[in-house]
Order: C-alpha cells, then structure tokens, then sequence
C-alpha cells in the first residue's frame, strides 16, 4: 500500500506566485483595438503591469507608470497594462480620469494572469528583457518616480 501511496510524491505542484524565466508566447487582446498584441519575443524591454480598476493600489500606481514610460519610452521602453476587469465599461470610466499613454490588454476573468503567469496578488509588475527574459517580478503598488526603480530600469534599456 506505501508504494501507491508514494505515487507521485516526486512531483511537487509549481511554486505559487510568479516566477523569473521567459514571457509565454501568446497574444492578448487590446482594449479597443481589432488585433491582439503579441506577447512572447519581446524586442524592446518592456514592463507588464497586472492590475484592476476594483484595486486601489493599482489606481493609485498608474499615474507614476505613465510618467515612467513618458519619461523613458524615447529610449526603447514599452509598457503593457493587462486589465483583468470582468466590465469593460470600468476600464473606459477609468482611462477616462486617469489618461494612460501605453497599451491596455484585456484578460477579463484574470485567468492568464493566475494560470500562465501565476499573479496572485494585484498589482504585479514584470520587468522583461529584450527576447522575453523576465528580468524582476514586482508584486504590490510601486511608486515608479522612486529613484531605485528608475534605475533597474534605466539600466536593463542600456544593457
């Protein structure tokens, strides 16, 4: 009975929460927009910010966000906002008072987030590299103005 019960114990479940490696490739489909946006062989570095409307700390991030890609965006950065807003309509309202100047993908029930790219907590950043290396993984709100996040960024757009 103990070798069938030791079945399978070799085999641990994937760690919870993100984890460094490459972006999946897929593509995501963009608010607004016909096409989807291609994630995968990333180019340029690129953040990726997971968020929601119904998350204050992702409100409150986005305004710092927009100022670090107007800021850095002439040097090659790319920034993705992906909404896991159910309502459509939240995320307009949103835009509305809080004007963003980079790409918002849609994955509405949040399963990409939390199956392909193990969000479990709002917001989640991911710094990735050009050709899709995941540099750093930041959960929680981040003040984006804050010198030391300038710089890892600056620092991944001059390597």
């Amino acid at each position: 009975m103990l070798p069938a019960a030791l079945a399978g114990c070799d085999e641990a479940p994937p760690p919870p929460g993100p984890s460094l490696g490459r972006l999946p490739a897929l593509a995501m489909p963009m608010l607004d927009a016909p096409a989807a946006y291609p994630l995968g062989e990333a180019a340029t570095p690129c953040l990726i910010n997971f968020w929601a409307t119904w998350c204050p700390p992702c409100r409150a991030e986005m305004a710092s966000l927009n100022r670090l890609y107007r800021d850095l965006r002439g040097r090659g950065l790319q920034v993705l906002a992906v909404s896991i807003d159910r309502d459509l309509h939240l995320v307009r309202e949103f835009l509305l008072q809080t004007p963003l100047d980079f790409p918002i993908l849609l994955d509405p029930d949040g399963e990409l987030a939390s199956r392909v790219f193990r969000v479990a907590a709002y917001p989640t950043t991911w710094l990735v590299a050009p050709g899709g290396v995941v540099r750093d993984v930041w959960v929680g709100e981040r003040d984006w103005d804050a010198p030391a996040i300038r710089a890892r960024v600056a620092a991944l757009l001059e390597s």
